[in-house]
């Protein structure tokens, strides 16, 4: 008899729409930006409220860099950046690059972990009869990166052939990094958005995954990004639910 009233809750009627989207918490909080990055001073509004209009459930990616990079202020890796750049081509660059390379091999665990995680959730809702339309992240970055990436390991090496000042980097300006990142990035896909794309297909579950151009227009960003979610020209769910109840 319980358990018949405790399915009868789960199954009732309210305004949600049962439609989620995924997407990366920078986007939703421009203050977990890398230091001098911040596109915005809290949410990239454009994208949020044309996901709004469709009234939408967003579910906040964490960001992993945070969590593997020492907090907010990204203190553990500053703490060997400027190593790294000042060893670039020297001697010790080589004894350098295999550090990073274990470092980035830990964070990739953490990566895969969450990764994991996400698949869950998204599991979850849909066995739960929600419909999970898409993932959109930040398409500038090493962990988020949908088609454009920044590889970590040989970043020192190409911001020294490029003739980027190091010192830049100890009190980075977001008018310099504009042009900094978007010269370190490059195709390919983030450690994290990589993970999830295996973790995803070894469940076989299929989403879309869109990149974000934070230092593009954002309302034209914004429109792509609800046409390839084939959002264009749909009544929001909300809508429909509160006719039904009429």
């Amino acid at each position: 008899m319980l358990i018949g009233v405790c399915l009868k809750c789960m199954q009732g009627k309210d305004l949600r729409s049962k439609t989620v989207v995924f997407v990366s918490q920078c986007i939703l909080n421009q203050n977990l930006r890398f230091p001098g990055i911040a596109v915005a001073g809290g949410a990239c509004r454009k994208l949020v409220e044309m996901l709004l209009r469709h009234d939408l459930g967003i579910e906040a990616i964490p960001c992993l860099e945070r969590l593997g990079w020492g907090g907010v202020t990204r203190k553990s890796y500053f703490r060997y950046q400027d190593l790294m750049l000042r060893s670039s081509g020297t001697l010790l660059s080589g004894a350098l690059m295999c550090l990073a390379r274990i470092w980035i091999f830990r964070y990739s665990l953490l990566c895969r972990r969450e990764a994991n995680k996400l698949t869950r959730l998204i599991e979850d809702y849909r066995a739960s009869g929600y419909s999970v339309i898409g993932i959109i992240s930040m398409n500038d970055s090493p962990t988020d990166g949908v088609t454009k990436t920044i590889d970590l390991v040989n970043a020192p090496g190409k911001i020294r052939t490029l003739g980027i000042n190091p010192h830049l980097f100890k009190s980075p300006d977001i008018v310099s990094m504009k042009e900094v990142i978007q010269n370190l990035c490059e195709q390919g896909t983030g450690i994290f958005i990589s993970s999830l794309q295996h973790a995803l297909e070894r469940k076989r579950i299929a989403i879309k995954m869109v990149g974000f151009d934070p230092w593009a227009d954002h309302e034209a960003e914004s429109q792509r990004i609800e046409q390839e979610l084939g959002l264009t020209g749909m009544i929001p769910q909300l809508l429909i639910n509160r006719g039904n109840r009429r």
